[in-house]
């Protein structure tokens, strides 16, 4: 069950990250792949078409890390949250290099924004995790 929990997100992943049109795929109007054999590596490293004031940029990215907080959380439940980092980091790289392969654009930035999810579930986990403790220790302490 474990397995195609974790295939399902990864398979949802790949449809939101791989569709040729995001924002036609987001409003229902076309899902498609177009796959480009000559991609533009430096592509990476382009910062010029971050655009703080445009509404679908936000959105996407704040999809980007949304997207990897919960991913994170649910993996670590499924799993261990050494598993969960690597897998949301294994994604969060090939995911934009292989974006250069479809009618997308990978950037680095973009990695940035999943790993900022990342890290954020981690922070959660790790409160949770401290309060837990916290109650605990106050049971125990707590006169019979």
């Amino acid at each position: 069950m474990k397995v195609i929990i974790a295939c399902c997100l990864i398979t949802a992943f790949s449809l939101f990250s791989f569709t040729s049109d995001l924002q036609s795929l987001l409003t229902g109007d076309y899902i498609g792949f177009i796959f480009r054999s000559d991609p533009d590596f430096s592509d990476l490293l382009m910062i010029a078409d971050i655009d703080w004031q445009s509404t679908f940029y936000v959105v996407s990215k704040t999809g980007h890390a949304l997207y990897f907080f919960f991913f994170t959380l649910i993996m670590t439940f499924l799993y261990r949250m050494r598993t969960a980092l690597l897998w949301a980091l294994f994604l969060a790289v090939s995911s934009e290099f292989l974006q250069l392969y479809t009618n997308r654009s990978g950037r680095i930035v973009d990695m940035l924004y999943d790993l900022t999810g990342t890290l954020a579930a981690i922070f959660v986990l790790f409160i949770m995790k401290k309060s837990a403790e916290i109650v605990e220790g106050n049971r125990r302490s707590m006169p019979k």
